[in-house]
């Protein structure tokens, strides 16, 4: 078997299916515990040192301001204009007014008067020219808090392949908004997957919940009439947007590790444009660069990287009816560990194909059909070999001028097969429909679409093509259908009939250019297959060159670095200088949410007051303790400290820090203020910080 993309590679075909079976072989250790794709231990920088986020894209200007449309209905027309999502809203919208995030008491008690609107984005971008615009599509999602004047956002970075955490503060009527990176050790505290989280369906803190609904009309006359104005579907939608944008990670580190090589890499990027091309159909699994430099490398890589598997961190938070589920709840609490939303033991067909799924997701609508006409234009100066399969065909009469024609038999893969619907005047064909059509060994059911009908004697000639803006159509190895025809003898309708489908075979062009690609790399003119990172602007650019398409207009890309948050000395002593390493990743910023009892001077001070409420969240690591509440520092916390989770409740330093502080209420209000306090629900103590709500 040959390689396309390395000239003068052999493999066997027995060799090369051994090879894969091995590697799909859970050989590796049983016992090895699986790898997390992201884990909240490995936060990385608040913002990488490479390029910008899909927010920064759109709303930094080159003076380095910030110019985001206000009020928030402007910032959401400003993103429905650059997308097109057909008769469906392209900015998807859902209320959670009493939800989980770190802004979810900022409004109380008027939370339906100011609830949190989360968005998200489905759709294509829109282009004119040569624009070859961004990719939106779950790739940009938001959150606006109006009591606030402040955006939460999770916005997708290309250059560093992850999302980035942002928070726009003063953005108000008359304020000059301000972003600045979000700390990203607090953010994966609760997203553990460095991505969108949201409820699971039922969705029952959101604005999907009747009740809620309901009470947001009440609070909000002037703003809503009824409740259908607020019930709309969305709810699911950015569910799905969410879940789809977990995926992201997925994809890169298949490509960065368990595709390593350049020959891998343009199998990946082969499947994925087949089966974009094909209307996402499929695409060739038969190929040898699919099966060989793709499945056999991954299944190679997986066991090397990856003996106990791959994990991939969940999007779904415990649905949460916040009437019925009042109160707090373990089950419901985003910073306590949760199971992976999939493992993958190995690497087997189902999951190879999910990567070139999700893979072709990185290219917009508009990429493929430039290359789609390209191709056909390219087979017009040059034409393609062609290849054409046949079947012979039964008419039979629907009513006075239909007939309706089988052609080919339903006993193997080999034969063509396709249903048609002619429509007849007398002797003369007036149109021929496809019903429907099945290409010999594809696994496509196609349903051409007929621009041209040409009738000689005896013969029909059909040429399907691009109706509507459509993708010409094509098989799943990329190949199009260039003409379909009808051969008969005496009559079309009173005997049998013969069925010809020609296909061109242009994507001999593609081929072509993935080797051209490859050679690049070899000699420096090329780095898209080399980086670690998935990166459409590189990919596309290098692609369109190798095929000898003109270059498209790139929204230049900066980088928005910002300096490293500077973290003051407490001047801690004793026990408590260790709540610095465990707690200052969430609580040195002098912010109200979370309390910033670690900041600055006054932290002594701060302390003394919040101990109380810290000891109660300390305490809570203690299996008996019956705490309805997750422990502080949060799981994730204390595995960015370096400490394991399960091994901190019996460690010295958790030991010593709960001493440290028992001692110091102790010193302050006496033993038995602190035995007091220790028996009082964790509501009614008095709050961290005296501007924060007890309920924090």
């Amino acid at each position: 078997m040959r390689s396309r993309y390395r000239p003068g590679y052999r493999m066997p075909r027995a060799a090369g299916l051994l090879c894969l079976l091995l590697g799909a072989l859970p050989w590796h250790d049983t016992l090895a515990t699986p790898s997390w794709i992201e884990h909240a231990s490995k936060p990385g920088p608040d913002i990488a040192a490479v390029g910008q986020s899909r927010f920064d894209q759109l709303f930094l200007q080159p003076d380095k301001r910030y110019r985001i449309p206000y009020p928030f209905g402007k910032l959401v027309e400003n993103l429905e204009s650059r997308l097109d999502n057909g008769a469906n809203p392209a900015v998807r919208r859902v209320f959670v007014p009493i939800g989980r995030s770190l802004q979810r008491d900022t409004p109380a008690p008027d939370y339906f008067r100011f609830p949190r609107e989360v968005i998200a984005l489905e759709g294509e971008p829109v282009t004119t020219g040569r624009e070859a615009g961004l990719v939106m599509e779950y790739r940009l999602f938001i959150a606006h808090q109006p009591a606030t004047g402040t955006l939460e956002i999770i916005s997708y970075n290309d250059a560093a392949g992850r999302f980035e955490f942002q928070v726009v503060e003063n953005y108000t009527e008359h304020g000059s908004p301000q972003a600045r990176p979000a700390n990203r050790v607090m953010c994966m505290s609760c997203h553990h997957n460095a991505a969108p989280i949201f409820p699971a369906t039922p969705w029952s803190e959101t604005s999907f919940n009747v009740e809620i609904a309901s009470r947001l009309v009440a609070a909000l006359p002037g703003r809503y009439r009824s409740l259908i104005e607020v019930l709309t579907l969305d709810a699911g939608v950015i569910d799905v947007l969410s879940e789809r944008a977990n995926y992201l990670a997925a994809t890169q580190i298949v490509w960065r590790r368990g595709c390593s090589s350049t020959a891998c890499r343009a199998a990946m990027l082969g499947a994925a444009l087949q089966y974009r091309l094909s209307g996402e159909s499929s695409f060739d699994q038969d190929s040898p660069e699919y099966r060989n430099d793709y499945q056999v490398e991954l299944a190679r890589n997986w066991g090397r990287h990856w003996p106990g598997g791959l994990a991939l961190a969940g999007s779904r938070l415990s649905d949460r009816n916040p009437f019925s589920d009042a109160g707090h709840s373990r089950r419901h609490d985003p910073l306590l560990p949760r199971a992976a939303q999939a493992t993958w033991q190995q690497v087997d067909p189902i999951l190879a194909r999910g990567i070139i799924y999700r893979l072709a997701g990185f290219f917009t609508l508009a990429d493929i059909r430039r290359i789609d006409q390209w191709l056909i234009a390219t087979s017009k100066r040059s034409p393609p070999s062609v290849y054409r399969y046949t079947a012979s065909c039964q008419a039979r009469r629907q009513d006075a001028n239909v007939y309706r024609l089988a052609c080919g038999e339903n006993s193997g893969p080999e034969r063509l097969q396709a249903k048609l619907e002619v429509e007849v005047s007398g002797q003369e064909v007036d149109s021929l429909r496809v019903l429907s059509l099945k290409i010999p060994l594809d696994s496509n059911l196609l349903q051409p679409d007929i621009i041209e009908l040409r009738a000689f004697p005896g013969r029909l000639e059909a040429v399907p093509g691009v109706d509507r803006g459509r993708l010409s159509q094509r098989l799943v190895n990329g190949d199009r259908i260039d003409s379909i025809s009808l051969h008969w003898n005496d009559s079309l309708l009173s005997g049998a009939s013969r069925l010809g489908v020609e296909i061109a075979s242009e994507y001999g062009i593609i081929d072509g250019a993935l080797r051209q690609m490859l050679a690049d790399q070899e000699t420096g003119a090329g780095s898209s297959l080399t980086t670690g990172v998935f990166r459409r602007k590189s990919v596309m650019q290098e692609l369109m060159r190798a095929l000898g398409m003109p270059p498209l207009e790139w929204r230049p890309t900066g980088s928005t670095v910002p300096g490293q948050r500077a973290v003051t000395a407490t001047g801690l002593n004793g026990g408590l200088a260790l709540l610095q390493p465990y707690c200052g990743h969430c609580h040195s910023d002098a912010s109200l949410n979370p309390p910033g009892f670690l900041a600055g001077p006054a932290a002594a001070e701060n302390i003394l007051q919040c101990a109380p409420r810290i000891l109660a969240r300390l305490r809570a690591w203690q299996p008996e303790s019956g705490f309805p509440r997750s422990p502080m520092p949060p799981p994730a916390s204390i595995e960015y400290s370096g400490t394991s989770s399960a091994g901190w409740p019996s460690s010295d330093h958790y030991f010593t820090l709960l001493a440290s502080l028992e001692q110091l209420v102790k010193d302050a209000q006496g033993n038995q203020r602190l035995e007091q306090r220790s028996r009082m629900d964790y509501d009614q103590l008095p709050p961290c910080l005296a501007s924060v709500d007890a309920s924090e």
